[in-house]
């Protein structure tokens, strides 16, 4: 069992081979990167599930994600330059991942699962972003796609209009399909069958 299997939680899509899940309670656990059980809240993501599983990686900030997205996408406008400065001092104000529990080995086979071809958007080392910057980017789109309630609504609105997007830049979340089963004992969290 996971650490993460001792709190409500659901699932809401693959990073590859790593489940992402969605806490729907608090998890109080520690936000020092030495110990395996993570703290997490109802408005954050993890990968892994932590001890048991795959060591956790919170996404401390979707907020922060999103604006990251946001501010690099070439699909999306901001209004102005002024609005584009007071998004990039709220990128540089928060944190963005807790790795809780991480070696030096489980951060080697991670970078070699995000730089390998089993990510369609995967990593190159020649990339324009750091690494951090490129997975948080995929986060923040997946999350302004498929998640904008886990960030404050005026957040999205105050982007101008978004067209259809042609291409999905940064994204590595897949969905599951809505009837295979999961082991989150919150479920699905875009097809939960209870309701």
């Amino acid at each position: 069992m996971s650490y993460i299997d001792c709190y409500k939680h659901e699932l809401v899509g693959l990073f590859g081979h790593l489940p992402v899940y969605r806490p729907l309670q608090e998890i109080p656990g520690s936000l020092d990167p030495n110990d395996g059980d993570f703290r997490c809240l109802p408005n954050q993501l993890v990968l892994g599930g932590g001890s048991g599983e795959h060591p956790g990686l919170v996404l401390l900030c979707p907020e922060r994600a999103v604006a990251e997205f946001i501010i690099h996408n070439p699909d999306l406008e901001l209004p102005d330059e002024v609005e584009k400065s007071i998004w990039e001092q709220s990128v540089e104000s928060n944190p963005a991942f807790l790795f809780s529990g991480w070696s030096t080995e489980d951060h080697h086979n991670f970078f070699e699962l995000c730089t390998g071809p089993g990510l369609p958007n995967r990593f190159h080392p020649y990339h324009e972003f750091s690494f951090e910057t490129w997975l948080l980017l995929g986060f923040g789109e997946f999350v302004y796609y498929s998640m904008p309630n886990l960030v404050p609504s005026s957040l999205i609105e105050r982007v101008g209009s978004a067209p259809t997007p042609l291409h999905i830049h940064f994204n590595n979340v897949l969905l599951v399909p809505p009837s295979m089963p999961v082991y989150a004992n919150g479920g699905n969290a875009f097809f939960n069958l209870e309701d």
